[in-house]
């Protein structure tokens, strides 16, 4: 397993979460939600098929349950699929990010971290596929700027585009395979990820590579701050993988997982910026935001991303 550290003091919560856009989101996604019947049923883990019994947070009326065998987070019960389809093409939300303005100001803010995942992803390429160019697929993408930037990637022939969100257009003819595919912030999102991963296998090249990102619920920042963790709603958060959880997805559709790790910034700083909404029962957690040592939360911030603790994971994966 690889262990990973790296410290940018230059990215801040609002390079990823825009205060002045974020907030809308979250008022937009309250509002499609808040009126939903949900199920007070706890189902079985939507990968490894787990009994759940315990839940870690509760939010705007849905519970996240974990799975007792991989410490996976997702949705205690999942809403329909057609309320999710409505969620994220059809709803007041879904216009909103779909705005010139809203992509705009997301290109202004993630334009860096956008350059910087390129540069990691073609070292991966690199060294698993090698120096040339490919057929590449963008699965699921919901940013103009991210699908731009990609399509001029060093190591980019031709790209694809599949199932993207508003205003992306998908590629409406596309039949064969590619080398690479590219699944980021996608499974978050999901309701079946296991059939996910299958329809994207169907797609990739005998040895070709799936890149992908997403949020883990075995990260530290969710884990502490539960309920209050800001970053965390429905639906735009339905499952959330662990480390474990992930390699386990992978073994299951068809992948050799290459590389897994948590390289996340944030977690640290989203406890900090919680304050007083930190869980009283979280005594170490407050002990240590009352010492005011910035330092000591860069130190913990690292021991998060080398122990794959954070609530950031990528993963590299060839191909059977």
């Amino acid at each position: 397993m690889i262990r990973y550290e790296f410290i940018d003091t230059d990215i801040k919560k609002d390079d990823l979460h825009p205060d002045n856009i974020y907030k809308k989101e979250q008022k937009l996604a309250w509002d499609f939600v808040h009126d939903l019947k949900i199920s007070k049923e706890i189902i079985p883990c939507p990968v490894c098929g787990e009994a759940r019994s315990e839940t870690l947070l509760k939010k705007w009326g849905f519970q996240y349950a974990i799975c007792p065998q991989t410490w996976s987070l997702s949705l205690a019960a999942f809403p329909e699929e057609d309320v999710v389809t409505n969620y994220y093409y059809n709803s007041e939300l879904s216009h909103f990010r779909a705005s010139q303005k809203y992509q705009n100001l997301v290109l202004e803010k993630r334009k860096d971290l956008w350059e910087r995942q390129l540069g990691w992803m073609e070292g991966r390429i690199s060294r698993y596929l090698g120096n040339d160019k490919y057929k590449v697929i963008d699965w699921g993408g919901k940013f103009v700027g991210w699908v731009e930037s990609l399509d001029t990637a060093s190591f980019v022939k031709r790209l694809y585009i599949l199932e993207s969100l508003p205003p992306i257009q998908n590629e409406g003819n596309f039949e064969g395979s590619a080398d690479i595919i590219c699944l980021m912030d996608v499974l978050q999102r999901e309701l079946n990820p296991l059939d996910l991963l299958k329809r994207i296998a169907q797609k990739l090249n005998s040895g070709g590579l799936l890149i992908a990102s997403c949020r883990a619920g075995s990260g530290f920042d969710i884990m502490t701050l539960r309920e209050k963790a800001e970053s965390i709603f429905p639906l735009d958060h339905i499952f959330l993988p662990s480390p474990q959880e992930m390699e386990y997805l992978l073994n299951q559709t068809g992948f050799e997982l290459l590389e897994i790790t948590t390289p996340g910034l944030m977690d640290m700083k989203y406890i900090k910026n919680a304050g007083k909404n930190i869980p009283e029962d979280q005594y170490f957690l407050r002990y240590i935001m009352d010492k005011g040592d910035d330092l000591l939360l860069e130190r913990m911030q690292g021991f998060l991303q080398r122990n794959n603790l954070s609530s950031h994971l990528r993963c590299v994966a060839r191909k059977r």
